[in-house]
C-alpha cells in the first residue's frame, strides 16, 4: 500500500454528506474540531466570505475544498440561488494536536478544470439523484474518492506546498512518516529519522520542521498520542498502551498524555464520548 493510502486508513478517513439543497440566502456551518469539508457547486452563483479575506465568486459549477481551519460562509449571488451537495471529513475522532495536513485555505476547482475527477463528480450527483437502496454508502465512498483526487491535484498544482499533505506525497519524507506511523513503538531519534531519508541530521531536521510545521520529535509524540487515544478507546489497559506507542514506563506515558492532551490518560477516557460529531446548518435568508 502506497504511503498516502496508509494515511488515509490509519487516520480513518471518513466522508459523510450532510447537506443537499438549494441555498438562497447563506450557508452558515457550525464546525466540529478537525472537521474538512467539499462543496460542489452544481449550479448558480456563490460567493465565500471568509474573515479577514477578499470575497470570492463563484459563478459556475466548481467543487470548493475547505480545510478544518478555515472560517466561512456561503452566499448565494444570484437570484436562482444556487444548488449544493456537501460533505464532511473527519480523520477519525478529536487528537490531542490537529494534524498538519497543509491545507490552509478553501481551495476552489472549477469542474471544466477537474477532468480527471469529472466521472467521479458525475456519478456522484447520478447517485445522489436516484434513491437505489445503498445510497447513502455510496455517496460516501464517492465523496472519499473524491477527496484523494483534490488532494492530489492541489499538490501537482503547488497548492498544497507543505503539511502531511505535501509530506507524504515527498519520497524521502513519506518513506520517514510512513515507519513513525507503522512503528510508533520503535525508539526513535532525529538521527534514525534522518538515515531512512538518506541526509544529514541537521538538513533532515530544518527540513522537517519547513514542511511539517513542527519538529520531528515534536511529531512523533503527536502522532504517538493520537495512537494512544485511539487504542484507548478500544479498551486497552493504560500500560499497554504505553508499551504500544513507545514509553518505558506508564508513569512516563501518563506525564506526555496529560502535557499534550491536558489531562491524565483515565480522566481523558471519561470525557470522551462515542458519539461522532455532527455539522450543524443553517440557512439565512438572503436579505439577512
Amino acid at each position: 500500500m502506497d504511503v498516502l493510502s496508509e494515511f488515509f486508513e490509519r487516520t480513518n478517513l471518513q466522508g459523510r454528506l450532510f447537506f443537499a439543497g438549494r441555498v438562497d440566502g447563506a450557508l452558515m456551518l457550525d464546525k466540529p474540531p478537525g472537521m474538512a469539508f467539499i462543496h460542489l457547486v452544481e449550479r448558480g452563483g456563490l460567493d465565500l466570505i471568509q474573515p479577514g479575506m477578499p470575497k470570492v465568486s463563484i459563478s459556475q459549477p466548481s467543487v470548493l475544498f475547505c480545510p478544518s481551519s478555515c472560517r466561512y460562509q456561503l452566499r448565494s449571488s444570484s437570484t436562482e440561488g444556487a444548488e449544493l451537495i456537501c460533505a464532511s471529513f473527519q480523520f477519525g475522532k478529536g487528537t490531542a494536536q490537529p494534524l498538519p495536513l497543509g491545507l490552509e485555505e478553501t481551495l476552489v476547482f472549477p469542474l471544466d478544470a477537474l477532468g480527471h475527477a469529472l466521472p467521479v463528480i458525475r456519478a456522484l450527483v447520478e447517485e445522489f439523484q436516484d434513491q437505489a437502496p445503498g445510497r447513502a454508502k455510496a455517496l460516501n465512498l464517492l465523496f472519499e474518492y473524491l477527496f484523494v483526487l483534490l488532494v492530489r491535484r492541489a499538490v501537482q498544482d503547488g497548492r498544497i506546498a507543505g503539511g502531511l499533505f505535501y509530506a507524504l506525497q515527498d519520497p524521502r519524507l513519506g518513506a520517514v512518516l510512513s515507519r513513525l506511523h507503522g512503528e510508533p513503538e520503535t525508539d526513535w531519534s532525529v538521527e534514525r529519522m534522518a538515515g531512512l531519508a538518506a541526509m544529514s541530521r541537521s538538513k533532515f531536521s530544518a527540513w522537517f520542521s519547513r514542511v511539517l510545521g513542527v519538529s520531528p520529535m515534536g511529531y512523533l509524540s503527536g502522532w504517538r498520542m493520537k495512537v494512544a487515544q485511539d487504542l484507548l478507546r478500544d479498551g486497552v489497559p493504560i500500560k499497554v498502551v504505553a508499551d504500544a506507542v513507545g514509553y518505558s514506563s506508564q508513569a512516563s506515558f501518563s506525564r506526555t498524555f496529560a502535557s499534550l492532551v491536558g489531562c491524565p490518560p483515565a480522566e481523558w477516557l471519561r470525557q470522551d464520548t462515542r458519539e461522532a460529531p455532527t455539522v450543524k446548518v443553517r440557512i439565512t435568508a438572503a436579505d439577512d
